[in-house]
């Protein structure tokens, strides 16, 4: 349906002393601290997980050499969607209109509304992390129970859930620590940035930035930053709408912390 005069009724007559409504600040490319964007000329593209070979066994004298197999873990495909929207306008909505330009208007509403959603689109990968989306996998983004080829499983949240705080921090980095590939070899996986909502952001800049240990008498060191577990500290994503989910971020782009 196009804008018509009949939505613009104020703006046909003279004596208005301003319009607002359309010029607020937005957040900058929260999406980005988080992904890294790629091209594609595909429908879809799809990424296939390998599962290499299990620790070496040591060979008897005399014994055959033991041979192991390599395969394919499993195959996770990316349907790509398109997203858009337009305005249009009659014509005398914009031959009567008295105060400025309207197609330049709001076509600097439509590029923020664009913005946005890529925005919610990107943030809505840790939102739905716990349920509903499942991954190559079968799992969910943030499972306890993400299967391996050697029978085993990783996990990439707490079997508990728990608020955000030294010990449940401290946990999940020695959670990961533990990480291992398909055939159970460790990985040297490590947390590198926090994501977090907006709600924990002073949380997290007591357990990160202190030199001291918080909500404690003890003149103790603060380890976590004294370590330099999160070497990427934190950045706050306006769109997670959780005020108790996190994520943490390291190599291979997983999802390693996760609170509900």
């Amino acid at each position: 349906m196009a804008i018509s005069r009949a939505q613009l009724l104020k703006e046909l007559l003279p004596g208005l002393n301003a319009l607002f409504g359309l010029e607020y600040a937005k957040y900058g490319d929260e999406a980005a601290e988080i992904f890294e964007t790629e091209s594609s000329d595909r429908s879809f593209e799809e990424e296939t997980k390998l599962s290499g070979f299990s620790a070496a066994p040591v060979k008897g004298e005399g014994s055959a050499i033991s041979y192991d197999n390599a395969q394919e873990a499993w195959t996770a495909r990316y349907t790509h969607e398109t997203v858009a929207m337009g305005f249009s306008l009659t014509e005398e909505a914009i031959e009567d209109n008295l105060y400025d330009s309207l197609s330049s208007r709001y076509t600097k509403a439509l590029a923020r509304a664009m913005a946005y959603t890529k925005q919610v689109k990107g943030a809505a990968i840790l939102n739905n992390a716990f349920s509903g989306t499942t991954y190559g996998d079968g799992k969910t983004l943030c499972a306890t129970d993400h299967p391996l080829v050697s029978g085993g499983t990783n996990s990439n949240r707490p079997a508990v859930a728990a608020d955000l705080n030294e010990t449940s921090l401290e946990a999940a980095v020695i959670q990961i620590a533990g990480w291992t590939d398909e055939r159970g070899l460790l990985i040297a996986a490590k947390p590198s940035k926090l994501v977090i909502p907006p709600a924990l952001q002073f949380v997290a800049t007591r357990l990160l930035d202190t030199e001291l240990r918080v909500s404690t008498a003890d003149n103790d060191i603060n380890a976590i930053r004294n370590n330099g577990s999160i070497p990427g500290g934190y950045t706050v994503n306006n769109y997670l709408t959780d005020t108790k989910k996190i994520g943490g971020f390291g190599p291979l782009s997983f999802v390693e912390i996760s609170y509900a």
